[in-house]
C-alpha cells in the first residue's frame, strides 16, 4: 500500500513543482538527470531479468543494483513534459557477461518489474535518491515580479514550503497537510490538483487492509531437508489466485511459484526441496484480486514466516563431515520363570564416517557385559546354579565400502573377564549404504561368552522415525553350547536433526519353556 501512495504523490508533487512560477534553472538546479540511466531491463525469463549491463561497467555477480520505474507526464496546464522516475524495488546480479546480465528481485517490489525499467548502479544510486524533475520543452519565461531567482509568488513560496516540510512523510499526514493547505488557501490556483492529491491518497490510504480477507493455512513448522514440500491454503472468496514466495533462512531473494486452483477457495503449490535447508526455510503467501495487486495475507516479504528444517537420519552429509556418538543398553531373559540365564550388556562407541567409498568409517567403543547361564540340562533338568559371566571389553571397528551400496566390517575385540584377558572378534557384510536402509549379516565370537549370528535390517523409510529389526541365533551369555535365538525391535525418534532417542523390545528362548522377554535403550548424536 505504501508504495502505491509514493508513486500517486510523486507524480502530483511533480506537476505541482512544474506549476510553479519559478523554473528549475531560475532555482540554480543541476541538470535534468531523469531520463539518464545506467541500464535498462530488456527481456523478463522465468522470473529472471535481463539487463544491458556487463562486466564492462564493473558490474560483478552479486553486486545489488536498483531498479527505477520510468515516468512521462504532460502537464495539464503549461503543456509541458515531465520526465522522472521512481524507485520500485533492488536487484541482484546471478550471471554477468561481457554486455548482458541475469538478475533476481532482492526483497519486496513495490510494482512488478518490466521491460522498460531503468536500473542505477550502485555508485549512483545515493545520487539519484533525490527528487529530480526534467522538461523536455523550455520552461516558461520568469515572471516580471521574479527579482534576484527568488520568487516572489505567494502562492508557489507557500506550496515549496509545504513540499519540502512533508518529505518522507505518511500518506496520512499528506492528506492532512493538503487539506489544511487547502482551507488556508481557499483562492490558490494549486487548490484543485491538491484537491485531487487528496482524493487518491484517502483512495489508497483507506483501502481495505489484508487483515480483513479471510483465509487459512494448516500450520507448518517442520520440513525434511531437501524434499519437496505439498503446500496449500483455503483464500477468501474475492481472490482468484494465489502466490507463496519461499526462501532459505537467511537468503536475500524469494522464489515465488504460482498457487494452484484445488477446489472452491483453495490454492496449492509445491515448495521446492533446495529451499529446506539446515538453516531452516521462510515464505509468505499473497492472495490475487480481481482488479488489483497482490496482497500479502500469511506473512510478508519484511516478515515471513519461518519453518524448521529437519535433516533425517539417512540423509547423507559431506564426507568427512559425519561424527557419530552411541550409547546403548540392554538387558534379556532367556528364562523368565527363573531368572537363572540372562545377559546385561552395556556399549558405547565413538565414530568417523570419511568416505562413501574406500574405508568408510573407523569407529572406537567399549562394552561391558554381565550375567549368568548355563547348559539346559544343569539349569532345567539338575537345577544347579547358574554360572555367573562377566567381561569388560574395548574394540576397534573398520568399515570398507567395496561400492556406495556394499561394504564388510570388521571388529577385533579385547576383553578382560575375572580370570585374564580374552579375546574376540566381529564381521559383517552390509548390504546397501550405512545412511539409508541397509542389511547387515555376519558373527561375532566372544571369549568365555560364546557366538552368536546376526542379521540385522535397518529401516529408514518413515519420516524421523529409525526402526531396527535384529535376529540372532547365539549360545551366549555361558557358552553352554545350548543354541538359542533372539527377535529383536528396535523404534528411534529423531529429536532434533542431531539427536536420535530409542527403545528397544526383544522376546529370547532356547525352547518353549526356557524363554523370556528383554528390553533396552539406545541413543545417538551426530554432526
Amino acid at each position: 500500500m505504501t508504495s502505491h501512495y509514493r508513486l500517486l504523490s510523486a507524480t502530483g508533487v511533480a506537476a505541482l513543482l512544474v506549476a510553479l512560477p519559478v523554473s528549475a534553472s531560475a532555482q540554480g538546479a543541476a541538470p535534468a538527470r531523469a531520463g539518464s540511466s545506467d541500464a535498462a531491463v530488456v527481456a523478463i525469463d522465468t522470473g529472471e531479468l535481463v539487463l544491458d549491463v556487463g562486466a564492462g561497467k564493473g558490474v560483478r555477480e552479486g553486486d545489488l543494483v536498483e531498479l527505477w520505474r520510468p515516468v512521462r507526464l504532460r502537464h495539464p496546464v503549461t503543456g509541458v513534459m515531465l520526465v522522472d522516475r521512481f524507485r520500485i524495488g533492488t536487484l541482484r546480479l546471478t550471471q554477468v557477461r561481457s554486455a548482458l546480465s541475469l538478475s533476481v528481485i532482492e526483497g519486496a517490489v513495490s510494482r512488478p518489474p518490466a521491460v522498460g525499467d531503468v536500473v542505477i548502479l550502485a555508485e549512483r544510486a545515493r545520487e539519484l535518491a533525490l527528487p529530480v524533475v526534467s522538461a523536455t520543452s523550455p520552461p516558461p519565461s520568469p515572471s516580471p515580479a521574479t527579482a534576484g531567482g527568488t520568487s516572489l509568488d505567494p502562492d508557489g513560496q507557500a506550496l515549496g514550503e509545504l513540499m519540502s516540510a512533508l518529505t518522507g512523510s505518511d500518506p496520512a499526514s499528506r492528506t492532512k497537510a493538503y487539506e489544511t493547505f487547502v482551507r488556508a488557501h481557499p483562492r490558490s490556483r494549486f487548490v484543485t490538483v491538491l484537491r485531487e492529491e487528496v482524493a487518491a491518497l484517502r483512495a489508497t490510504h483507506e483501502a481495505t487492509p489484508a487483515k480483513h480477507y479471510q483465509s487459512s493455512t494448516p500450520k507448518l513448522d517442520r520440513v525434511r531437508a531437501g524434499e519437496p514440500q505439498s503446500f496449500a491454503v483455503e483464500l477468501d472468496p474475492s481472490f482468484v489466485g494465489g502466490v507463496v514466495h519461499v526462501r532459505r533462512k537467511g537468503a536475500a531473494a524469494y522464489r515465488s511459484m504460482p498457487m494452484a486452483s484445488i477446489g472452491p477457495r483453495y490454492w496449492a503449490a509445491t515448495l521446492p526441496g533446495d529451499a529446506m535447508t539446515d538453516d531452516g526455510m521462510e515464505y509468505f503467501v499473497e492472495g490475487v484480486p480481481k482488479e488489483s495487486a497482490p496482497v500479502a495475507i500469511i506473512g510478508s516479504a519484511e516478515e515471513p514466516r519461518s519453518v524448521e528444517v529437519d535433516a533425517l537420519p539417512g540423509t547423507p552429509k559431506p564426507p568427512g563431515t559425519l561424527a557419530q556418538v552411541t550409547l546403548q543398553s540392554e538387558y534379556a531373559s532367556f528364562n523368565a520363570k527363573r531368572a537363572n540365564d540372562y545377559v546385561w550388556q552395556t556399549e558405547g562407541s565413538v565414530g568417523w564416517r570419511l568416505h562413501d567409498q574406500g574405508i568408510r568409517a573407523v569407529r572406537s567403543g567399549f562394552g561391558i557385559l554381565r550375567g549368568e547361564g548355563g547348559s539346559l540340562k544343569n539349569l532345567d533338568e539338575l537345577h544347579q546354579d547358574p554360572k555367573a559371566v562377566g567381561l569388560t571389553y574395548g574394540y576397534v571397528e573398520v568399515e570398507i565400502a567395496l561400492t556406495s551400496s556394499t561394504s564388510i566390517i570388521g571388529r577385533p575385540i579385547l576383553g578382560l573377564r575375572d580370570n585374564g584377558i580374552t579375546g574376540g572378534a566381529q564381521g559383517f557384510l552390509r548390504i546397501g549404504n550405512d545412511l539409508r536402509t541397509n542389511l547387515s549379516i555376519g558373527g561375532e565370537v566372544l571369549g568365555s561368552v560364546g557366538q552368536r549370528g546376526i542379521v540385522q535390517l535397518d529401516w529408514r523409510t518413515i519420516p524421523r522415525v529409525p526402526i531396527v529389526l535384529r535376529t540372532e541365533v547365539t549360545t551366549q551369555p555361558a557358552s553352554s553350547g545350548d543354541v538359542g535365538a533372539r527377535a529383536i525391535a528396535q523404534v528411534g525418534y529423531q529429536l532434533t536433526s542431531e539427536l536420535v532417542l530409542a527403545v528397544r523390545g526383544s522376546y529370547q528362548g532356547r525352547t518353549i519353556n526356557h524363554a523370556g522377554p528383554g528390553a533396552g535403550l539406545a541413543a545417538s548424536y551426530q554432526w
